[in-house]
């Protein structure tokens, strides 16, 4: 069977709450921040005047409505692109299902940025795809150890043309590319013609305002770029967008067809209403805010529970949503994960970003829907879990 050719795939359990439990798991965005009133109202004058559209089934493209919205975010990062171009999605993750179905042949690989993404890499198993690192150096992604991966994966008769990275406020790391190292990874990307597929859904969520030139921004005929609403506005109306070379654009469009057969006319049309009355400056800066506050937050309470020169270690973010500890002497993880769930408190082991069994030695943290009150509360249960795993791995 088709099953029993492909290995199976897993996520990580992302969103699981209940209880006393303080979940530093799930990238879940704010929604105190969503000015539901309005919302409410949007979606209500909606329904009434046009609810018989915006309920139907309707074609494989981003409403007209919407282009001026979407276009807005992106060029709040370099970003440029037009109605031909866009591709409607039901958010990233079907996005990088689409690419990886309509761009690729089963038994293909495709390069990885790591840690990665884990919906990335099971999107691309799923497909049939086999995920390959690429290595990295202090500034990221390296575009020698790029060019020297992918020649050697053709010298063996490997088919190599997509690129994935996450390269603005990454998940899970935090890090962001420099425009210099993203222009080398460019031009490795012309030289061995290689298509670089960007998933951009942290890029605006800079704690200070600061936003860093997209890749697609730089080069559209290169990128094939995954934006979202669902950090930046919500994640409920599943609403997203592939910006991609016409042709490709064409190929794409034809796939998410057959995936969902139409997008959600609704959540468009309601997306639409709200940049239209509303813009996205005042809401992306409440999300920066409150983010802001929460990584913050949550670094001071790491440097007061684990200390900075202790076995675990880690940056404070710029943005995004997510801070990344990694164990000096590589104990893996997962060792820790029972202690934690005992004192209710819950995280993502590293393993589920590695490519091939890689940083199992660390684990990543949220901090955007924590209840600010109980987030040194959730830091302080986690630093005994950690203290508890590691014994019984001594012990043990």
């Amino acid at each position: 069977m088709w099953t029993d050719t492909r290995p199976a795939v897993e996520m990580p359990r992302l969103f699981e709450r209940g209880g006393d439990l303080i979940s530093f798991a799930g990238g879940l965005p704010d929604l105190d921040v969503l000015p539901m009133d309005v919302v409410s109202a949007q979606l209500s004058r909606l329904l009434r005047l046009g609810g018989k559209l915006a309920l139907q089934y309707t074609t494989p493209h981003v409403a007209a409505a919407l282009v001026p919205a979407i276009t807005d975010l992106m060029a709040r990062e370099g970003g440029r692109t037009t109605a031909g171009n866009l591709v409607p999605t039901g958010g990233s993750q079907m996005g990088l299902m689409a690419v990886a179905l309509g761009l690729a042949s089963p038994g293909e690989t495709v390069l990885c940025q790591t840690p990665a993404y884990p919906g990335a890499a099971a999107a691309f198993r799923t497909a049939g795809l086999h995920p390959h690192a690429v290595p990295e150096d202090a500034e990221g992604l390296d575009p020698e150890g790029l060019r020297e991966t992918v020649l050697r994966l053709r010298a063996d008769g490997r088919t190599a043309r997509l690129l994935y990275c996450n390269p603005t406020f990454q998940n899970p790391t935090g890090a962001t590319l420099s425009v210099a190292r993203r222009e080398e990874l460019l031009t490795v990307a012309r030289e061995l013609d290689l298509l670089i597929v960007e998933d951009n859904p942290y890029g605006l969520l800079g704690f200070d305002g600061r936003t860093t030139a997209t890749l697609q921004g730089l080069d559209p005929d290169r990128v094939i770029y995954l934006g979202t609403f669902s950090k930046v506005f919500a994640p409920g109306l599943r609403c997203g967008w592939i910006a991609a070379p016409a042709e490709l654009a064409a190929t794409l469009r034809r796939t998410t067809e057959i995936m969902a057969l139409s997008p959600s006319a609704l959540a468009q049309a309601a997306l639409a209403a709200f940049h239209t009355r509303s813009g996205w400056t005042d809401l992306i800066d409440a999300y920066r805010a409150s983010y802001r506050e929460r990584s913050a937050l949550m670094a001071d309470a790491l440097e007061a529970e684990l200390g900075t020169d202790g076995p675990w270690s880690w940056q404070r973010p710029d943005g995004g949503f997510y801070i990344w500890l990694r164990h000096r002497d590589g104990v893996d993880t997962n060792t820790f994960a029972d202690a934690a769930a005992e004192h209710g408190v819950s995280f993502v082991p590293g393993s589920h970003f590695g490519i091939g069994g890689e940083n199992a030695d660390a684990l990543r943290l949220c901090f955007s829907q924590v209840p600010k009150k109980r987030i040194a509360e959730g830091i302080s249960r986690l630093a005994v879990a950690l203290g508890h795993g590691a014994a019984e791995g001594v012990a043990a």
